[in-house]
């Protein structure tokens, strides 16, 4: 038997305020983002510094709107049903206003800025700040805030609300400075919107949501867009949501949130999203949906999240993940937790959860406390310290005070390439006596027709099932892995 501690959570990730990253040198086929073409022919044109909002309400339903080439600052949209709203591929919504009136005060920069926003969510340690969604920008890279005056330093600034000052270190002249002021671009109960070939950035959404927040309407459909720089989720997502084609990238807490049935994100470019630190166990990094029935996660590039890469938690069911490039997210690349039926196929995994090496975190895939999840055809390249796929059950209670059981869960025919001991199989925290205490080994788990391949010198394997490690020898006396294979290189 082997005895361990853990606590009920995942650890959390922490991490300094970050600036932007460059791009890695991987670069996938499919377009994404905005593109270079004209609105649809009769569409209305709207040009910066006129009132998109004005426009909708003259139309009316259905109506068809083209936001011209520009900046169009500061708005904040509601559309009606069945409305579009196209750009021309350097039409950029940005919820931010210019500032261009500065004083000295001692060492600090002073502007005069007024936002109050609302403060929401759990920051990891090194960031306190980030729950706050007001964002301060110089020449487009975002300032980390801090606490108190005299924490202002280059790189940071300090918002005063009770006298409506904004200070800073770093010197403005002849630089683009920014603050933001709408908490949303989109946002309304209208069904059937269509939003393409769109930036949207630098908009202060609160902790949960976006800046595109169609979670109160039906059947909203996102293409082509760029969604940058937000100060929390950059789309937030409801019911018949299609995410298509966009580039989700460096904002605050997470690209993608939200919950509903029939939602499709597919052939998105999901990366360096959580740059305000918030804890990555609460949520934070690619996209996170809970509560959610019929879900299609397809063809994504999910890459340098401060956070799980695919998140699916809380009651999801019929979930499909699957072909997606999934690598180097700070927590496990695809999270399917304390929910139901999933199919996890032909993905792509390389490099995720590094920083987690205790117990068996630091998955590439992590099933927790879910059930009927069928996970095959899947490539994984694993750290050293990491574990491929795991099954964890942790004795987790659901609303009506039953339990949520990690059974009739199956891995097959995936292949897992090891930088170091292989790691992988099923693990309980349960206590003895528990009625979760040997739900891996007697629910209807099972792994089989898989490839470890581990380099020669590697060290001892982890193969958990239960509450017992073993060898591969042992794995197989367990009745798993009976037609597996393990390949040393």
């Amino acid at each position: 038997m082997l005895s361990w501690a853990i606590g009920a959570t995942l650890c959390l990730v922490t991490l300094p305020i970050l600036t932007l990253e460059a791009e890695p040198a991987l670069k996938t086929p499919a377009a994404r983002g905005v593109a270079d073409e004209p609105c649809p022919p009769a569409a209305i044109a709207v040009e910066p510094g006129a009132s998109i909002q004005a426009a909708v309400d003259l139309a009316g339903d259905g109506a068809s709107f083209c936001l011209k080439n520009g900046v169009h600052r500061m708005q904040v949209i509601r559309p009606k049903a069945g409305q579009s709203f196209s750009g021309e591929g350097q039409s950029v919504l940005n919820g931010s206003r210019l500032l261009t009136t500065f004083s000295r005060e001692g060492r600090y920069w002073l502007a005069s800025h007024e936002q109050r926003g609302r403060r929401h969510g759990q920051c990891a340690k090194e960031a306190p700040t980030c729950g706050f969604p007001e964002g301060f920008f110089i020449d487009d890279k975002p300032l980390g805030r801090v606490l108190s005056k005299d924490s202002v330093e280059a790189g940071r600034f300090y918002l005063d609300y009770a006298n409506q000052r904004l200070y800073f270190a770093d010197d403005p002249a002849g630089r683009k400075v920014e603050a933001t002021v709408a908490a949303v671009a989109f946002q309304s109960a209208a069904p059937n919107v269509l939003i393409r070939n769109i930036t949207i950035e630098k908009y202060a959404s609160l902790a949960q949501e976006g800046a595109i927040q169609s979670r109160g309407g039906t059947g909203w459909t996102i293409e082509h867009c760029e969604v940058r720089l937000n100060s929390a989720g950059g789309i937030g997502v409801g019911a018949g949501s299609r995410v298509l084609d966009c580039d989700i990238h460096h904002n605050g807490q997470i690209g993608i949130t939200g919950v509903g049935p029939d939602i499709l994100i597919e052939n998105n470019r999901i990366w360096a999203n959580n740059v305000r630190g918030f804890a990555t166990g609460w949520e934070a990094g690619g996209v996170k949906l809970a509560l959610s029935n019929g879900v299609t996660f397809r063809g994504n590039h999910v890459h340098d999240n401060i956070g799980a890469g695919l998140w699916c938690d809380i009651n999801c069911r019929n979930v499909v993940y699957e072909g997606n490039l999934i690598e180097r997210n700070r927590n496990a690349g695809i999270f399917h937790e304390i929910s139901f039926h999933a199919v996890i196929r032909n993905n792509i995994l390389r490099h995720n959860d590094i920083v987690h090496r205790n117990w068996f975190w630091g998955d590439d895939i992590l099933i927790a406390g879910s059930q009927d999840v069928e996970v095959y055809g899947n490539t994984l390249t694993v750290s050293a310290g990491g574990c491929g796929i795991i099954l964890v059950d942790q004795n987790r209670s659901d609303k009506s005070g039953g339990k949520y059981k990690t059974r009739n869960n199956t891995v097959h025919h995936n292949e897992m390439t090891f930088e170091g001991a292989a790691c992988a199989g099923g693990v309980s925290d349960a206590e003895a006596g528990d009625e979760n205490y040997n739900i891996i080994t007697d629910g209807n788990n099972l792994f089989d027709r898989n490839i470890y391949r581990v380099p020669r010198m590697s060290g001892s394997p982890r193969f958990v099932w239960g509450h017992a490690i073993f060898d591969w020898d042992g794995l197989r006396r367990k009745g798993e892995e009976s037609n597996g294979q393990l390949v040393i290189y």
